[in-house]
């Protein structure tokens, strides 16, 4: 039977129903409401929740094992709302709480993520530390500062202490609340001596700075070790580091794993440099007091880095101090430098700006290759201002300058020109944005032989690049991090040509070129023991060479191009795996194209002539297929490293014999493209604290060569081959103001090719050879020892003087490394060859200061 009910009783039925709800939501409003006064000392969640229901007369629903191993930290409650008061118990807990009736019921709510970020900066002068570790050892959750030593860090809200440490700096403890994103600039202490209140453990699922592929120097590190006439030289030290060759004494030439010295991207505040030496390679271009950081990738080549195939060398120009005023200096046997940095305004904004010029001609000083009057100079400025917390700029310059004379007075010029303007800002706690516009000015002038001074010439030879890029880097998690950008870059070549003069017979033609790339990498930690990072760098390079001898009907020269466009994939990969936390195995596979290659004959042991010539029509851009193993083991003080690598690279270009590059219009046609095949092995230890420090390190290696019309076409050595390198280095502090070093080298000597006979033509001795590179030069080594001396003396007030004494041997026991030699074209039966030789026992003094 069914009844039918009236709508106004319908409707007084819902309003009561409605009523009852209203006041079942208001009696639980009102009980979370409750003021409650209570004492919680610290200890365990589940006895806190026992207290307040016993003192409350509420009802707390939970699963003990939930709660079993959450700890409270003290609370004092008076009148405090329940609600707010079980807001603040549960808080970094991973806990929620939900009313059901008149029970509170404790249960795992959805996980917060609150990010802390920031710079991590040197307390004295307020320059980003790069590479320093920000961690939370109870979560086992860090990262690293990224290159302008920004870090981002996002875990669950609750309350921690961040651990922040850098390598040569006291460590920090820092206290801090995350229930919001939350911004924290850190500033650390420079370590004085060793200290023991902090204790730093490792953390497999924290990033290890030792332990990582990429090799990470600060400024202060550079200085401690004997350099050629005590100039603190980057190039020199780099050479030091085992797996980085030079083949001959005083060149800054870097050979890096079976890669050519044109294959290393050099860059300095992301602009190419591209001739890094003065003096034909004895000095470098980067002045040590302008310098804040160096990077260094080997193994693994970020895919935010392209355009060469063997390294790539970051140098990062120091900001300058943001606190106060400073002024630094000093002279030694080479060169007279100094440097003043100050702020701008106070914590905000900075500058610096450093010079340097040679003081050959001041002492006389007479090297082999260029007589006394020889000079080089150059200039570093760099400003910064940060217009809030999320927008910083960044701009700085450098020009530096050679002019060399030779023997019999003709003249050698070169020098470099890069400004970079940098804008960083962070868009939100986890997304870094840097946008650079950059600008690269490489020239050279060379004086050509001729028999009277009116028939003299000059040879001209220079890159021009202009770059725009920007680069995002997106924190996603501790575990996980996505860099993405893309860049641009026009180039302007000009390999060879006569200057000032309308020879355009002799001239090699010019190119204009577009380099382009989109990239995206992600570093992912996958479980304790396992990390991959992986990316992938799409290029394209477009080329429009000169046509010659292009002419319209009225015998006017025309210009015109001839274009080719190349599009290239470059994928790379590692992966790592962490047995334990100070032990790391790792492989890593790297595809890279380079499109601009250095052209310079082989015989040429010093000179600074270097014509760059980009990919065309008929030279393919080269490629490398580099495959690496490597082992690194950090028990305590030591470092222990093992690495194995295999290098194929392809279309590798060479001059045929007797090729000249100058005055040589018809140069391109004279090059012959072939492969290389490079691999080897590197074993190194490390002391890296204690009043004894250093290292000893060990390579094997082999480069072979195959290029058509070369050698017959068979393999040949290349003429970087050095199959057995030893290197030992070592530092010693007697005292905090007193200390030694040294540094010994030992390696087998480089290829080179020699006559086996000679025939005579028109009274002349012409060589004959049967292969390229059969030869050696003697097996090289050389022991340079130094000493330093620190002391301070008041001026003013607080102020103090810092002072640098530094006295040192370079090549202690005089061995006669020979750089290179000469064949002269003599009668028959004289001399067919002259030996030069290296430097010898050089001793040396050097002076620095800091106000």
């Amino acid at each position: 039977m069914f009844y039918r009910i009236s709508r106004p009783v319908f409707l007084t039925f819902l309003f009561f129903i409605f009523c009852g709800i209203q006041y079942a939501f208001a009696q639980q409003k009102e009980l979370l409401e409750t003021p409650v006064t209570i004492n919680l000392p610290p200890d365990s969640l589940i006895r806190s929740l026992s207290k307040l229901e016993y003192q409350t007369r509420i009802n707390f629903a939970f699963n003990p094992d939930l709660l079993r191993n959450k700890k409270t930290e003290g609370f004092r409650f008076v009148h405090t709302p329940l609600r707010s008061l079980l807001t603040r118990l549960l808080f970094g807990t991973g806990l929620g709480y939900n009313l059901v009736g008149n029970d509170i019921v404790i249960s795992p709510q959805r996980i917060i993520l609150r990010t802390v970020h920031g710079h991590v900066r040197d307390n004295s002068n307020g320059e980003e530390l790069i590479g320093a570790t920000v961690q939370i050892s109870a979560l086992e959750a860090g990262v690293n500062t990224n290159q302008y030593g920004f870090y981002s860090l996002s875990v669950p809200e609750g309350n921690y202490q961040l651990l922040i440490s850098s390598l040569g700096y006291q460590s920090k403890l820092i206290n801090i609340r995350l229930d919001a994103d939350k911004q924290e600039e850190i500033e650390l202490s420079l370590q004085e001596r060793k200290l023991e209140e902090v204790v730093i453990r490792n953390s497999r699922a924290t990033p290890n700075p030792i332990l990582l592929n990429e090799q990470n120097y600060a400024a202060k590190q550079l200085n401690n070790a004997p350099y050629y006439a005590g100039e603190t030289d980057v190039m020199k030290r780099l050479q030091m580091e085992n797996g980085i060759k030079a083949i001959t004494e005083g060149s800054s030439g870097l050979f890096v794993r079976g890669g050519n010295s044109d294959q290393n991207l050099i860059l300095l505040d992301e602009a190419i440099v591209y001739n890094p030496s003065h003096l034909y390679g004895l000095v470098s271009v980067f002045n040590s007091d302008a310098v804040n950081n160096l990077q260094v990738y080997r193994d693994y080549m970020p895919a935010n880095f392209g355009g060469r195939l063997s390294s790539v060398i970051v140098n990062r120009m120091a900001e300058g101090n943001s606190k106060e005023f400073h002024l630094n200096g000093g002279v030694n046997l080479m060169s007279a430098r100094v440097a003043a940095e100050g702020p701008i305004v106070k914590d905000r904004g900075s500058f610096i700006v450093a010079y340097r010029r040679s003081l050959l001609d001041v002492f006389q000083s007479k090297f082999k290759l260029f007589n006394p009057n020889s000079v080089y100079y150059d200039l570093n400025a760099k400003a910064n201002f940060k217009v809030d917390k999320d927008n910083s700029v960044f701009y700085s310059v450098y020009y530096g300058k050679d002019h060399l004379l030779s023997e019999n007075s003709y003249t050698n010029e070169w020098g470099n020109l890069t400004s970079t303007l940098r804008w960083n800002h962070i868009f939100n706690s986890r997304v870094f944005l840097n946008v650079s516009a950059i600008y690269s000015n490489y020239s050279n002038l060379l004086d050509l032989n001729a028999d009277t001074l009116s028939q003299k010439s000059q040879w001209s030879t220079a890159v021009k690049d202009l770059t725009l890029k920007a680069d995002y880097t997106y924190y996603r998690s501790p575990s996980n991090q996505i860099k993405f950008g893309i860049s641009g870059i026009y180039h302007s070549f000009v390999p060879g040509e006569m200057y000032r003069q309308e020879a355009f017979e002799f001239n090699i033609s010019r190119d204009k070129s577009y380099e382009s790339a989109v990239y995206y990498s992600q570093q992912m930690i996958l479980s304790k023991s396992f990390e991959l990072n992986y990316g992938m760098r799409l290029g394209v390079f477009r080329n429009a060479q000169e046509k010659r001898n292009v002419f319209d009907e009225n015998g006017n020269r025309l210009e015109q191009y001839e274009h080719k466009v190349y599009f290239n994939p470059e994928p790379r990969i590692n992966i790592s795996y962490l047995p334990q936390a100070n032990q790391r195995f790792f492989i890593t596979y790297n595809l890279n194209y380079q499109y601009q290659q250095l052209i310079q004959n082989s015989t040429l042991a010093f000179s600074s002539l270097e014509p760059w010539i980009p990919a065309s029509v008929r030279i393919k851009p080269q490629r490398s297929n580099h495959l690496a193993l490597g082992y690194r083991y950090s028990p305590q003080v030591y470092i222990i490293s093992a690495n194995a690598y295999y290098k194929k690279l392809d279309h590798q270009l060479d001059l045929i014999p007797h090729a000249q590059i100058i005055r040589n219009p018809d140069i391109r046609n004279q090059l012959r493209s072939g492969r290389s095949d490079a691999w080897g092995m590197e074993f190194e230890l490390n002391k890296t604290e204690g009043r004894f420090s250093g290292s000893l390190a060990y390579t094997y290696s082999k480069v072979y060569r195959k290029i058509k019309d070369l050698n017959f076409g068979e393999r040949f050595v290349a003429n970087y081959d050095i199959p057995h390198e030893l290197k030992l280095s070592a530092k010693f502090e007697l005292s905090k103001s007193f200390s030694f070093q040294s540094f010994f080298t030992y390696s087998t000597g480089r290829p080179l090719t020699l006559p086996v006979g000679y025939y005579q033509h028109d009274g002349l001795n012409v060589p004959i050879y049967e292969g390229r590179n059969t030869s050696r030069f003697p097996d090289f080594s050389r022991l340079d020892l130094s000493a330093q001396y620190k002391l301070k003396t008041r001026i003013a007030g607080q102020r103090f003087m810092g002072h640098t004494f530094s006295i040192g041997a370079y090549n202690l026991y005089n061995r006669k490394n020979p750089l290179y030699y000469h064949l002269n074209s003599s009668s028959f039966g004289s001399e067919k060859s002259t030996t030069e030789y290296g430097f010898g026992f050089y001793p040396w003094i050097a002076y620095s200061f800091k106000i």
